[in-house]
């Protein structure tokens, strides 16, 4: 059985599609990625790496409705957990792999929105053991989100061919101890595990 997802076709309006997708990023090595860190906090701050200030906030009026309506759906109680929106740029590679793995518990909701180019390869996600997997076929501005628990196993890559662009959305927290709780987790295992996967991707690509 694969985790409970949501995909939502044309999910940004063409204004904002428009601008994301035309943003002037630099290029990377075909293995390797890049990401571009824009975020904005409950109170209205602001940080960012590759878009005005003024693209964060119209992003956040735009989709913080349908981001939340969507993590209440699916785990209310962390819902009220929330304290900022990643607003992420990914580029990458063309031959670049990331490994099976589950996303950190400081991400409530996790979301990503296909930008460019117009073919390539979308998320794929896994049941719990791992044995079968199913892929959220690469459509331009189309989005996937889902609420990650220690099941949501999913993995990404490129197509061989082209560079694979990527808004990435996620709704956060710092508060770590409570999403276990919400989550039924032992929090020393989540908190050493995501320690230890830090170390094994970064040396090895792999997780565990």
């Amino acid at each position: 059985m694969f985790h409970k997802a949501e995909v939502i076709d044309n999910f940004l309006t063409v204004e904002d599609f428009k601008e994301l997708s035309g943003l002037k990023l630099e290029n990377v090595n075909q293995d390797e990625k890049k990401v571009y860190h824009n975020r904005i906090f409950k109170d209205g701050t602001i940080e960012s790496s590759c878009m005005e200030n003024k693209t964060i906030k119209r992003l956040h009026s735009n989709y913080h409705s349908i981001a939340i309506k969507i993590l209440k759906k699916y785990a209310p109680l962390k819902a009220e957990l929330y304290q900022y929106s990643d607003f992420h740029i990914v580029i990458a590679g063309s031959h670049f792999s990331f490994p099976i793995h589950t996303d950190t518990p400081n991400k409530l909701l996790s979301g990503v929105v296909y930008l460019t180019p117009e073919k390539n390869f979308g998320t794929t996600l896994y049941s719990v053991d791992k044995k079968k997997s199913k892929n959220i076929e690469w459509k331009q501005n189309r989005a996937l989100f889902f609420s990650r628990t220690e099941n949501t196993p999913h993995s990404y890559k490129s197509d061989s061919i082209s560079n694979r662009i990527t808004l990435i959305y996620n709704l956060m927290t710092v508060d770590i101890k409570s999403v276990c709780r919400v989550e039924k987790t032992f929090f020393p295992y989540v908190y050493l595990k995501q320690k230890i996967n830090k170390y094994l991707l970064k040396y090895f690509n792999i997780n565990f």
